[in-house]
């Protein structure tokens, strides 16, 4: 009776103290578990690299097609401007050559006559007629030239114009091609995020179950003992654990600054209020952000103008040795040796610390700058 009553005590179930405690042998364990949740982790943090370089991708197609779009709206008006030179060259020549015929028959008579004088060797007969022939032929002579020197710089327009459209046709479509990119590696990463979740999940279900295994056998355990050892009494209720939960929040402490230049300062505090805000794709803020556009806010509230992504900034900016950075320095990652390979930026504060829109499901924080793919640096200020 005595052994029963620790039993229940105990909270051991009913069927007896040799009750069996282990799981099904068809449940994965949680190291199985484990194991497959750390493969999709991997798998979604290249996804996320995959995705950074995608955006750097369209947001460098978008910088290029505003730039061709540009540079053909300039060809348009020169091949306007050619076409109207063209158009009143023609004219005048038109009208100067009426004007000779209209001039009297002299003139106009003079021209073919004059010129056929000339060549037939009457200097005498010629002198009038060959002044007015001569007259008459350097007036259509220029005209002539002008006429074929306008419509030679219309020509070249025209293909300038037409060669600049179909740049910007193929950059266009560049552009397509990188967005639909991007939203194939969000989708990809949307999915494995999923299956992360619930490899995460069962994870968590499996090693709670192991816990209460274990936890069940050692009481089993313990109710047998202590029957062997004749104790009558009632077993004090087990004490239970409760799991502690910590977390820090990342801040940009007081003094982080100390030795940045007021353009820099400036930028960091700035960036400071955006601390939360969400990251989206090809954002630019004041309200979401991806990694450069947070990096270009920040600089342009503190009156300087860098670059839009990041290739673009580290290309453009002076560059830093890694073991001499100051705060306000831009941070970049890379997935290879080539700076073509830089997908992300990130603002450096001091004390090995960055604040940076990580990427898609993430907000603008605070994190140490030994992230992976660490690449180089520049300075705006």
């Amino acid at each position: 009776m005595a052994a029963a009553a620790l039993v229940l005590a105990l909270g051991v179930p009913a069927t007896g103290a040799h009750a069996d405690p282990t799981a099904d042998p068809g449940t994965p364990t949680s190291g199985a578990l484990a194991a497959r949740a750390d493969a999709l982790r991997t798998r979604v943090e290249a996804l996320r690299v995959q995705q950074s370089i995608a955006t750097e991708a369209y947001d460098t197609a978008v910088e290029d097609v505003r730039d061709a779009a540009a540079r053909e709206v300039r060809a348009r008006s020169v091949l306007d401007s050619a076409e109207g030179a063209s158009t009143r060259a023609g004219a005048e020549a038109t009208r100067r050559v009426r004007s000779l015929y209209m001039a009297g028959p002299g003139l106009a008579v003079s021209l073919p006559v004059g010129l056929g004088l000339l060549a037939g060797g009457d200097l005498d007969g010629a002198s009038t007629a060959a002044r007015d022939a001569a007259l008459a032929a350097a007036v259509v002579g220029d005209d002539t030239a002008t006429v074929d020197r306008a419509a030679g710089a219309r020509e070249a327009a025209r293909a300038a114009e037409e060669h600049l459209r179909e740049v910007r046709a193929a950059q266009v479509a560049a552009q397509a091609a990188a967005a639909q990119a991007q939203q194939r590696v969000a989708r990809a990463l949307d999915a494995e995020q999923r299956l992360l979740a619930d490899a995460d999940a069962a994870l968590a279900r499996a090693v709670a179950a192991e816990e209460e295994r274990a936890r069940r056998a050692a009481l089993a355990a313990a109710a047998e003992r202590a029957a062997a050892a004749g104790v009558a009494d009632a077993a004090t209720p087990a004490a239970t654990t409760a799991g502690v939960t910590s977390g820090a929040t990342d801040e940009i402490t007081d003094g982080a600054t100390d030795g940045a230049t007021a353009t820099a300062r400036a930028a960091i505090a700035a960036a400071s209020t955006r601390q939360g805000a969400a990251y989206v794709w090809g954002a630019t803020g004041p309200a979401t952000f991806d990694c450069s556009g947070l990096t270009q806010w920040a600089y342009a509230q503190a009156g300087t103008a860098i670059p839009r992504t990041s290739r673009q900034q580290y290309a453009a900016l002076p560059k830093v040795p890694l073991d001499r950075l100051q705060p306000g320095d831009l941070v970049f990652y890379a997935s290879g040796a080539d700076p073509s390979t830089i997908h992300h930026v990130a603002l450096y504060l001091g004390g090995g610390k960055v604040l940076h829109a990580p990427h898609s499901g993430d907000v603008v924080r605070v994190a140490g700058v030994a992230m992976p793919g660490l690449y180089g640096a520049v300075r705006p200020s």
